[in-house]
């Protein structure tokens, strides 16, 4: 693995554990209401969310067993696919949050917590990209 993907992924690494932390401390500006309301609106939420990921992932891996001359562009369309479920993803969930009546702090402290946590992902994806085309 070369330095350049190493750093990728360290600031993936970065950008995920403070994200988390952002994430922990707007949940501490909620009451014990709010948190079940918001648990509420995403019950089912997550139930089916990381389908297409494993579709993509296993597409990905078939094409590169029976296909090895389209591996590149089957990597490609997984990098771009996949940044591209993220921020639909984000989108979404943002959406169905501010549908709630949540306080405004808690909200604009969890779209920081998304931001950077898409963030550390779109950087280590483009590090990949630009390793690939090296």
């Amino acid at each position: 693995m070369s330095n350049l993907i190493s750093t990728g992924l360290f600031v993936m690494l970065l950008c995920i554990f403070y994200s988390r932390s952002i994430s922990k401390h707007a949940l501490s500006l909620l009451s014990d209401e709010e948190k079940k309301i918001l648990a509420a609106k995403f019950s089912g939420f997550s139930k089916f969310n990381q389908i297409p990921i494993i579709i993509v992932f296993a597409g990905y891996f078939a094409i590169k067993y029976f296909q090895p001359s389209f591996s590149n562009v089957a990597f490609i369309i997984l990098i771009l696919f996949f940044l591209s479920f993220l921020i639909i993803t984000s989108f979404l969930i943002i959406k169905k949050i501010q549908e709630t009546n949540l306080p405004k702090a808690y909200i604009k402290k969890y779209k920081q917590s998304r931001l950077l946590y898409n963030l550390g992902f779109t950087i280590c994806s483009l590090i990949l990209l630009y390793d690939f085309f090296q």
